[in-house]
């Protein structure tokens, strides 16, 4: 997460500027307050005014930067009032004591006025309260409103790897093989193409019907694959074998749509299929807390292209959603562990 104080800041004329809007009609309520409060009138001096206006906004132009300083090192969204009282603290040592060495000094030519230096205390001890308050919500309003920009930000991010996934999922290639599968079968086995061409148009719609979610169950992934086998077994014939062994348990949790399908069809892509030299993907949940897809390994086949695309797109969609990693293993077997995702999908 983005820490509160790494917000991009306004530039710094513009923060001046409204230290200035508020400081300034401040300044003149203040020295209005308390001239009245000592002689039953309002003071009337320009010059009591410019020098209560410009007290005033140094004293702003102190508490901003003292805040800015504070803001690197407490952060508002990790502890709100721990920040809170630092930045009290902080003006309050520095602030109080510099207007009350200021009000002993301060006089009027026609009339001995000494503001009350109790009540100047009391007074900013208010005003910097109600400050450090108003400034910590600030700050909270634009880490809410960065947070919403980052979700969105990192939605559509979401999005554009999916359809990244379905660039190499559903390739000319694939479709190629599909028809000229069907091409080979249409004279041979009518039944079995019709069949096949079934399976093949409930791949291609679950694609489109799918390929805008974050997320579908397991169970409707799994189905997915059934059908996408159901298409290589008729290619491969017995030489291609799918097992699959996941708990009940686990058929409502979430997935990223086409996962799986991508990890078969890379086992496929990626090693020889012969009567000699069988393949076979399997589809587990060990202990129920991760989803592993293996597949033996037979001779590689020449072309490599897309094997390390497609699984760096399952590991960063899998990292927008948790923090747990993706593990594949290149060992006896080909393997890789997908972590269970704990979120309500629904």
């Amino acid at each position: 997460m983005v820490r509160m104080e790494e917000i991009p800041q306004n530039n710094r004329v513009r923060k001046l500027l409204l230290i200035i809007a508020i400081c300034t009609p401040l300044g003149v309520l203040f020295l209005m307050y308390l001239h009245f409060s000592a002689h039953g009138r309002l003071p009337y001096l320009i010059e009591h005014y410019a020098a209560s206006i410009l007290i005033m906004n140094v004293f702003g132009a102190i508490a901003f930067f003292m805040d800015g300083f504070l803001d690197s090192k407490v952060s508002w969204r990790e502890s709100f009032l721990s920040r809170l009282i630092c930045g009290l603290a902080a003006n309050v040592l520095v602030i109080v004591p510099l207007a009350v060495i200021l009000s002993i000094n301060f006089t009027t030519d026609t009339s001995i006025f000494k503001p009350d230096s109790a009540k100047i205390a009391v007074l900013l001890l208010i005003s910097l309260l109600i400050y450090e308050i108003a400034y910590g919500w600030f700050y909270s309003f634009r880490y809410y409103a960065h947070t919403q920009v980052e979700r969105l930000r990192l939605e559509r991010w979401q999005l554009e790897l999916q359809f990244e996934s379905l660039k190499n999922q559903i390739s000319p290639h694939f479709l190629f093989n599909c028809l000229n599968t069907i091409s080979s079968l249409l004279y041979k086995d009518v039944q079995l193409t019709e069949e096949f061409i079934r399976r093949m148009a409930d791949t291609f719609r679950f694609v489109l019907k799918n390929h805008k979610q974050k997320f579908v169950s397991l169970k409707e992934e799994i189905d997915f694959v059934k059908s996408f086998h159901y298409l290589l077994r008729v290619r491969f014939e017995d030489n291609f074998k799918l097992d699959i062994n996941v708990s009940k348990e686990l058929m409502g949790t979430p997935v990223p749509p086409l996962t799986l399908q991508l990890l078969v069809e890379n086992a496929v892509k990626h090693n020889k299929v012969t009567k000699d030299q069988p393949l076979t993907v399997t589809i587990s949940s060990p202990e129920n807390n991760r989803l592993v897809v293996s597949n033996t390994k037979t001779e590689s086949t020449p072309s490599k292209s897309g094997f390390s695309i497609g699984l760096d797109n399952i590991k960063r969609r899998y990292a927008f959603f948790t923090k747990d990693q993706v593990v594949v293993k290149n060992e006896e077997q080909f393997s890789v562990q997908l972590p269970i995702l704990k979120i309500n999908h629904a």
